[in-house]
This record gives structure tokens, sequence and C-alpha cells, in this order.
């Protein structure tokens, strides 16, 4: 299957929204709550205009996305990685992580958060090099885990 991620645009807003409420909806059903699950119109658009936003494409529709906030010095935050449920597992986010560390070519540390229970993201990312830093207390029902990934550093051309 092909697939193609490339920066969303506004008129991607709804199509966002939709794919991060299909992907999260086991975990906004396990705690009631979840960070990326039925965001608004204007928070997605804020995203959109303030943010790192890609769409990730397969079969002619939108299947996932990736909203990354620059922190500064080469570090960045991905506050987002979703996939639609019938196209995970099959490498889609695998090669939307490599997308972005080969796109976003100035970052030395990666980090995001992903809910304590969600087993099958903690192996993902682990897969990928990310390493378990810290957890905290999101609510009275959720507890995140922090990964963080840094990179080692490129060499300078000259």
């Amino acid at each position: 299957m092909e697939v193609f991620i490339e920066r969303a645009c506004l008129e991607d807003a709804n199509a966002l929204i939709t794919v991060q409420n299909v992907a999260f909806y086991d975990d906004f059903i396990a705690y009631g709550e979840c960070p990326a699950y039925n965001e608004s119109f204007n928070a997605m658009r804020d995203h959109i205009i303030t943010k790192i936003v890609y769409k990730i494409i397969a079969q002619d529709q939108i299947i996932g996305d990736i909203i990354i906030r620059p922190i500064g010095e080469g570090r960045y935050y991905i506050r987002v990685i979703s996939i639609k449920p019938e196209y995970q597992g099959k490498g889609i986010g695998k090669k939307a992580m490599q997308f972005i560390e080969s796109e976003i070519t100035d970052a030395k540390e990666w980090e995001l958060i992903t809910p304590f229970k969600s087993y099958r993201n903690h192996h993902f990312y682990e897969k990928l090099g990310f390493q378990k830093i810290d957890q905290y207390k999101h609510s009275d029902v959720l507890t995140m885990f922090v990964y963080k990934k840094s990179l080692m550093s490129k060499p300078e051309v000259l």
C-alpha cells in the first residue's frame, strides 16, 4: 500500500479531527478522557497554524496525522501521532516516525507522552529508540508515561 505524508492545511482540519477520534476512541472509553480525543475545530485550526502538522494519506484518504510542537534548541514534542485502527500494524506509524526524523533535520531530541496502559504504544516507541524517562498523574484515572529519544549528533558539513 502506498502511503504519502505531507503538511496539513486548514481544509484538512475536520478530517484530522475524525481520524484522531477514531484512533483514540479506545483510550477515551478506557479512561473517560484522552487529550487528543474530540478536539474542537478551533483547536485543530490552531495546531495547523502554530505547530508542524502532517497528514498521512493512503488509498486517497487521510488515515492519520502527526502534530509536532517545537520546544527549542533542537527539541521537539510529538503531541499526536494517530493512525486509523484498520491501518495500524502495517508499518505506517514506523514510516511516519522515520519521515519526521528525516524531515526535521535540526532535531536532537524527541519527546512524547502516552497512557500508562497503552502497552502497544510502549512497545512501538521503544522499538523506535524511545526510552521511558518519567511518568505523571494526568488526572484521577489517567497516568501518562513520558518518552524521550535523543538523536546522535549529526556531523557538520564542511
